[in-house]
């Protein structure tokens, strides 16, 4: 199935707030290219169990995705469309599945050496999208709790491992490496 085939049904599988947010914006859905899509529906599926914060990012994207004029969407998205996927992935069931979609293109793209390509093109959109939506004027501000076991005689692996890199982390790790 390709995006212009998409139906409301098909987002039935969806929880309620990302099906909601599915259907409205199903005309720009359907104007996407494959290679792009299930990309975002792996953000949309997960909608209902993101912050607020990472809801309205998703929210003002698609709001943009669908102001964009056929001709604006055409050019944002030539990149996308350059790329030809087997057949194989165009039946694979995106819809419902698209993070399993997401690793199969990425394997597909490896093999066929066009990786490099499609992450000039994912660049693109990204500094494409940041110039068209504005940023907030307020840092969004999280809480992080680390627990670290009492009484742990040694502990291997590093610390903070998943935690961006940045100034502030890079000089938390030297605090922690200097503690030990």
């Amino acid at each position: 199935m390709l995006p212009g085939d998409l139906k409301a049904d098909q987002f039935a599988g969806y929880p309620p707030q990302a099906r909601s947010l599915a259907v409205a914006h199903l005309e720009a859905l359907r104007q996407l290219p494959l290679s792009f899509l299930p990309s975002l529906l792996r953000e949309v599926i997960d909608y209902d169990y993101k912050f607020p914060a990472e809801c309205a990012s998703i929210d003002k994207e698609l709001a943009h995705l669908s102001s964009l004029s056929p001709a604006q969407q055409k050019d944002w998205f030539q990149a996308f469309a350059q790329f030809s996927l087997p057949p194989k992935l165009e039946q694979f069931d995106w819809v419902n599945q698209p993070s399993q979609f997401v690793e199969q293109l990425s394997a597909y793209l490896w093999t066929t050496q066009q990786l490099d390509n499609f992450r000039k093109a994912a660049t693109a959109y990204g500094d494409r999208l940041r110039s068209a939506i504005p940023a907030e004027t307020m840092p969004t501000r999280r809480l992080g709790i680390a627990v670290i076991g009492q009484g742990v005689a040694t502990y291997d692996a590093p610390l903070f491992r998943n935690l961006r890199r940045d100034l502030r982390f890079d000089a938390l790790l030297q605090k922690v490496k200097l503690e030990e």
